[in-house]
């Protein structure tokens, strides 16, 4: 009796020796995370699903282009979409003399046209630059271009950009240039323009810090501010705000008095191949401007672009251009020569960074012709009606290009397919009637232009990249991470 119940006791104590108390410290590392958790995929929608999403792609809802003013008589002003819907333009005036006495300012006036079923219609504006704007079914692909048919001049509306260029333009009593600057903002903007010539920079206080106000434009004649017999290179850089920037060009006739003028296309940055399409019939004077932006002397050759092939004439000549300068070549021989018939293009080899442009100017009418846009996509421009020819070269590789035509009731005057490949250009007639021509690559990139061609001259209107779609950021809601 004894043993036994002095056995108990202990059995009793070693088994409550074993219960441990609660680690209240590891508890609480388990428990509360687990709460949180709850906490957060309860109040955050998002919680768990992937951070990380690829914006997606939707139709252009809001585009903008500048137009250039009104050159000479005939002046016209066309404008096309992807689709049908409202297009609403105002006149941008020339900014207001500091000298001039302060008036009350008015409101600035904005019109509506709508474009037809196939996205086309017509702006009647006054002699100013214009804003075009569109949006919803009208934004996407949204393009226009002013021209003129005394002198025969057209220019195709533009974005606007923060850097481009202008080589070839003048600022002599023959050959002067008049630079166009427009602020289709209602705040203020700065531009500044650098000037090459074949001396190196040329210094231009009066060409720095450009104050454009809101909604207005400026017009700088460059002979007056820089009077110079030198070829020239601009170089247009905006440094607040948004400016569209253009080049007017002229050409003083040396008989009978008066002049020509035409709009000098921009080229967007410098390449090592500059291929330059729109060249107009006929003989004249054929004026080649390249210029060298960077700081080391560059050499240039000159090739010719046909509907067979790509090459070099025996009379061509090697290029010399010194660093931040401009070399001007007269290819007047070269073009006109039995070698040359059949040429569509005239492209710039250097060993470095280039730009250039092709001055034509016989019968009194000036012609240019510069680098257009490389092209991955559909594209269209809006073209004056009468006799005129679509050119495309500089194909990145063998592809096709289908090429339709509309008038302007919108009906579809031609649909043509051409093969395209490197090394060679296409030319394509068009028909007359036509003020829509809407071009598709297939498998390749391209560069190309439409050239009008009348009995008074010539003129070139490039084809540019056209915004139809945009990248849309995905947007969740959720708590930053």
């Amino acid at each position: 009796m004894s043993r036994s119940s002095t056995r108990e006791p202990r059995q009793s104590r070693v088994a409550r020796g074993t219960r441990r108390p609660l680690d209240v410290t590891l508890a609480l590392a388990v428990v509360l995370p687990l709460i949180a958790g709850v906490a957060l995929f309860l109040t955050n929608p998002g919680f768990g699903t992937a951070y990380f999403h690829p914006p997606k792609t939707s139709p252009v809802s809001r585009s903008a282009i500048v137009c250039p003013g009104s050159v000479g008589s005939g002046d016209k002003l066309g404008v096309a979409a992807a689709g049908a819907g409202t297009v609403s333009w105002a006149e941008q005036p020339a900014a207001p003399s500091s000298q001039a006495p302060k008036t009350p300012e008015k409101a600035r006036q904005t019109s509506q046209t709508e474009l037809s079923a196939h996205g086309l219609g017509q702006v009647s504006a006054g002699k100013a630059p214009v804003l075009v704007t569109a949006s919803d079914s009208a934004a996407p692909g949204l393009t226009a271009t002013r021209s003129s048919t005394d002198p025969v001049a057209a220019a195709a509306c533009v974005s606007p950009r923060g850097d481009q260029w202008f080589t070839g333009v003048g600022a002599g009593p023959t050959h002067d240039s008049f630079v166009v600057l427009v602020n289709p903002n209602p705040g203020p903007a700065v531009a500044d323009l650098t000037v090459l010539s074949d001396t190196g920079p040329m210094d231009v206080p009066a060409l720095q810090g450009i104050a454009v106000p809101g909604n207005t434009s400026q017009e700088i004649d460059l002979g007056a501010v820089m009077p110079t017999q030198s070829p020239l290179a601009l170089h247009a850089v905006v440094s607040r705000g948004q400016v569209a920037v253009a080049v007017r060009d002229r050409a003083a006739k040396l008989v009978g008095g008066g002049f020509d003028e035409d709009w000098l296309p921009a080229q967007n940055n410098p390449g090592y191949h500059d291929l330059l399409l729109g060249l107009a019939p006929g003989d004249g004077s054929r004026q080649l401007t390249v210029a060298n932006p960077g700081g080391n002397e560059l050499t240039a050759t000159i090739r010719l672009v046909s509907a067979e092939s790509t090459f070099t004439p025996e009379s061509s000549p090697t290029i010399d251009i010194g660093p931040e300068s401009v070399t001007r070549v007269d290819l007047g021989k070269i073009l006109g020569s039995s070698a040359a018939k059949g040429t569509l293009g005239v492209q710039v080899v250097a060993n470095g960074p280039v730009t250039a442009s092709l001055r034509s100017l016989g019968g009194g009418d000036v012609s240019l012709a510069g680098r257009p846009a490389s092209i991955g996509g559909a594209t269209s421009a809006v073209v004056p009606a009468g006799p005129k020819r679509l050119l495309a070269g500089g194909a990145t590789k063998a592809g096709a290009l289908t090429v339709v035509t509309r008038n302007a009731a919108g009906d579809q005057l031609s649909s043509k397919r051409v093969a395209i490949s490197p090394q060679q250009a296409v030319s394509v007639p068009l028909p007359d009637g036509a003020v829509r021509v809407d071009v598709t690559p297939d498998g390749t990139t391209f560069r190309g232009a439409v050239t009008l061609t009348t009995k008074s001259g010539t003129s070139v209107v490039q084809l540019q990249r056209q915004a139809l779609t945009s990248r849309v950021p995905f947007v969740k809601p959720g708590l930053p991470r």
